[in-house]
């Protein structure tokens, strides 16, 4: 696959200085789509509420670094798994541009880098699991950031 930040990305959005979801301020941008069906899911509505946007992923890194409180970006949302080569042209995108990178998936640790295994030993973060109402705790943290439920983690690569 060529690596092209010319590239034109489908996705849902750009929300601008999130302080909760990542060891970091960041903007979190929204993958187009997420085919799971997850019990109270919070971002159900993004599914249909959301319009999809298309730009090449220059233009959507350049948005997240033109705010000057952003020192990442967090790919969530939905679910950027589902968007591999536009997951794989935007992370490295981001680290050449010296921003930090955070990767909400549903995926287990295992199955995550076997698809990504480019990306172990870079500097990512990566929430594993998906959410499970039954495991549901809001004292349940990793790297300092509230995770919804027991089964979730978030794993540093490098």
């Amino acid at each position: 696959m060529k690596i092209s930040l010319q590239t034109p990305i489908r996705y849902k959005g750009i929300v601008h200085n999130v302080l909760n979801d990542a060891p970091f301020i960041g903007a979190i941008v929204i993958a187009n789509a997420c085919h799971r069906a997850c019990p109270n899911c919070i971002n159900e509505h993004l599914k249909t509420d959301a319009m999809a946007q298309v730009n090449t992923a220059g233009e959507i890194l350049n948005r997240v670094c033109e705010n000057g409180l952003n020192q990442g970006v967090i790919f969530s949302g939905l679910e950027w798994t589902e968007q591999p080569d536009d997951l794989r042209i935007l992370v490295k995108g981001a680290l050449e541009r010296g921003l930090e990178v955070m990767i909400y998936t549903h995926q287990d640790e295992h199955v995550f880098l076997e698809n990504f295994s480019e990306f172990i030993g870079k500097p990512i973060y990566v929430k594993f699991g998906f959410y499970d109402e039954t495991v549901c705790d809001n004292t349940h943290t990793s790297f300092g950031v509230y995770l919804a439920s027991k089964n979730q983690y978030i794993k540093f690569l490098a």
